[in-house]
């Protein structure tokens, strides 16, 4: 047997670090850990707290509802995502262009209904003259060069992605934050794609309101990467073990008080009864599989 510690620091202003190693053994967790269970899994920080993956009733990894993608890669955010106006001085028809967020950042709350203008280039053979006065703009700045367009012919064709119903962000400090794309826009790499295997969009919103519960949102944390600063970074799949409802066992009725809550916490994410009822209708959720 191995003998692993996990200690958390305390927080900005709370409390003093330890002064000794033993202060620092007596307020880690100690946990006994045999070389086959970290050899069979990637990541031993849900082991050294204590998470050995015990399966709850009525919930199933999130792999079993949807599978993931990655954002669009552009190779050069600056040159390809424009606003309308920056469009329209080129005169490139905005038909040519997707509705794109390009920043976690733009994206406050849980629905997204759209905002903003951001326009992600979508050109294809032939070009008009005022798209290939703009490609030749980027060409003669070297960007045909660069490493993610270098691999694209043609180098100023974008890649190819489906519209995402739900986006998982790809960094956070503290829990996974989801939302819900009910505007239909495109998403750059700042968010994973996650594509529910169901087609039905009541299922898509009761599926974002279990992955901001309390619940999930606290364990989501054992499936990133922690950078300094508590910063964590979630791969696609780091997004396939996490626990949740099993949904597609839940029934119509369900589905649609779930889907009606998503947009009252959508509202206000932080109001603690909301949550509370969040938690409630996920666990309901569960309690029917």
């Amino acid at each position: 047997m191995i003998t692993g510690w996990d200690w958390r620091g305390p927080e900005k202003g709370e409390g003093d670090w330890p002064a000794s190693l033993d202060e620092l053994a007596a307020g880690a967790r100690r946990v006994e850990l045999s070389r086959a269970e970290l050899a069979g899994t990637d990541k031993w920080e849900p082991l050294l707290q204590g998470h050995r993956g015990e399966a709850r009733a009525g919930f199933v990894p999130l792999a079993q509802l949807a599978q993931f993608r990655r954002g669009i890669a552009t190779g050069a955010n600056g040159f390809f995502l424009l606003n309308a106006q920056k469009v329209a001085d080129l005169g490139i028809d905005p038909a040519r262009c997707l509705p794109c967020v390009g920043r976690a950042t733009a994206v406050r709350g849980l629905i997204w209904r759209g905002g903003g203008d951001g326009l992600l280039l979508n050109l294809s053979d032939p070009l008009m003259s005022a798209e290939a006065a703009y490609v030749a703009q980027g060409a003669a700045q070297g960007l045909p060069s660069r490493y993610i367009l270098a691999h694209r012919q043609p180098w100023y064709g974008m890649e190819r992605r489906a519209v995402a119903p739900i986006w998982g962000a790809v960094f956070a400090r503290g829990a996974l934050r989801f939302i819900h794309n009910a505007a239909g826009w495109s998403n750059l790499t700042c968010f994973h794609g996650i594509y529910p295997f169901s087609d039905d969009p009541l299922l898509h919103q009761a599926l974002v309101l279990c992955l901001n519960c309390d619940s999930v949102r606290a364990a989501s944390r054992l499936h990133g990467r922690v950078y300094g600063g508590g910063l964590n970074k979630f791969e696609p799949n780091d997004l396939k073990g996490l626990m949740v409802p099993d949904l597609r066992l839940a029934d119509r009725a369900l589905l649609e008080e779930m889907a009606a809550h998503l947009a009252l916490l959508d509202a206000a994410p932080e109001d603690q009864a909301r949550r509370r009822k969040a938690d409630e209708l996920a666990e309901e959720a569960a309690s029917r599989g």
